[in-house]
């Protein structure tokens, strides 16, 4: 961990919760304590059963994809999206739902999983150059042993 980055995680974890925590109490001045709690509630439930359902069609579309011998990797991002939204949507707060909503989008979704895998690529360093198969354009000749 770099120095002085400490701050960073005191604001995610301690910071994030408390502007939560402290909207929630906002809404619950104006709308009252049930109808806050029913919304909670309801987000969580409407939010987990989409995730739930999108997350199968995911690996549905993982399956298909990887059957007609494609690696599903624009998909395995969006999976991934989709497994964040369903867990900041069981968790309670009005900035997490907006979240975990806007990531069970598909639009939204697939720009996101194409940034990601970006900034991956440029992170890790890697390139689209694709090497054969070990099965696949190789002679006995080509092979050592030792």
């Amino acid at each position: 961990m770099k120095r002085g980055s400490g701050w960073k995680w005191v604001l995610l974890f301690v910071g994030f919760p408390l502007l939560e925590l402290w909207l929630i109490l906002k809404l619950s001045a104006a709308m009252g304590w049930i109808m806050t709690l029913w919304l909670i509630l309801m987000t969580g439930v409407i939010g987990g059963s989409l995730a739930y359902r999108q997350g199968f069609a995911t690996i549905h579309k993982i399956q298909t994809e990887m059957g007609q011998g494609r690696m599903p990797a624009q998909v395995l991002f969006e999976g991934l999206l989709i497994l964040i939204a369903g867990l900041v949507l069981v968790t309670p707060g009005i900035i997490t739902d907006m979240m975990g909503f806007s990531l069970l989008i598909p639009p939204v979704r697939r720009f996101l999983g194409t940034r990601l895998q970006r900034l991956l690529k440029h992170k890790f360093g890697v390139s689209n150059a694709s090497r054969p198969h070990p099965s696949q354009g190789m002679d006995d000749d080509d092979v050592i042993d030792v």
